[in-house]
């Protein structure tokens, strides 16, 4: 049966190439993941987290493949050049509007270091980049109209960063979902995954969306996704 699951690459051109991201790292079927509630269930973003639930039936236009927790995704991390990094900081003040304004009445002292009212002062790595390129086992149409829901990529993009020009997605010659130019394309759990005598980095990651979650996680061989770095 024809299933139109074919090799693609995905490239996120970006407006002034600056995305906040801590390690760097950036997974394609968690932007999919995204999409696809935006989409088709918006409400449930609001309740997305360590709190919060997904449970219920979704469907990623992706390829599907075998893992011990169960499955995972034919689809890469974001491949990039790095051309610099700062320090920048993402403040949250305290809202007084609606049931906060309560607390300007009196003109007692306002304590912001803790509880509702608590402002957060916190520090962002951003890093200036290139285009960066996805690579999947996918269904190109319902890749592209899921993209059309994301405007921007990682972390704080409501604050300026990561915002996406265009989306680019057309088929590829070949499957780089996992391995591929740049060696290992994605995080790959250790006890699945040879290295083949090419030294990664280890370390706990998500192999599956949501990436909050801590049934979704294991000890994973780590992408060198900076295609510039030494």
């Amino acid at each position: 049966m024809k299933t139109n699951v074919v090799p693609l690459k995905i490239v996120a051109k970006l407006s002034d190439h600056r995305i906040n991201s801590a390690n760097g790292l950036i997974f394609f079927d968690c932007i999919l993941y995204h999409a696809w509630f935006a989409k088709y269930a918006p409400e449930v973003l609001q309740d997305v987290g360590p709190h919060g639930s997904t449970n219920m039936n979704f469907g990623l236009p992706l390829r599907q493949l075998p893992t011990d927790l169960g499955i995972r995704y034919a689809a890469s991390c974001g491949f990039y050049e790095q051309y610099g990094f700062t320090v920048e900081y993402w403040n949250k003040r305290p809202d007084f509007t609606g049931r906060n304004a309560k607390y300007l009445d009196g003109g007692g002292k306002i304590d912001t270091s803790k509880g509702e009212l608590k402002a957060y002062h916190f520090p962002q790595i951003i890093r200036t980049v290139s285009d960066i390129e996805f690579y999947a086992m996918g269904n190109a149409n319902k890749v592209r109209d899921l993209l059309t829901y994301i405007p921007a990529i990682g972390k704080k993009p409501a604050a300026g960063w990561g915002n996406v020009k265009e989306w680019v997605v057309e088929e590829f010659g070949e499957d780089w979902s996992t391995e591929g130019k740049y060696g290992l394309m994605r995080p790959m759990p250790v006890g699945e995954y040879d290295p083949k005598g090419r030294v990664y980095t280890l370390g706990d990651c998500a192999i599956k969306p949501p990436a909050w979650k801590p049934c979704n996680h294991t000890l994973c061989y780590i992408p060198k996704v900076i295609i510039n770095a030494d």
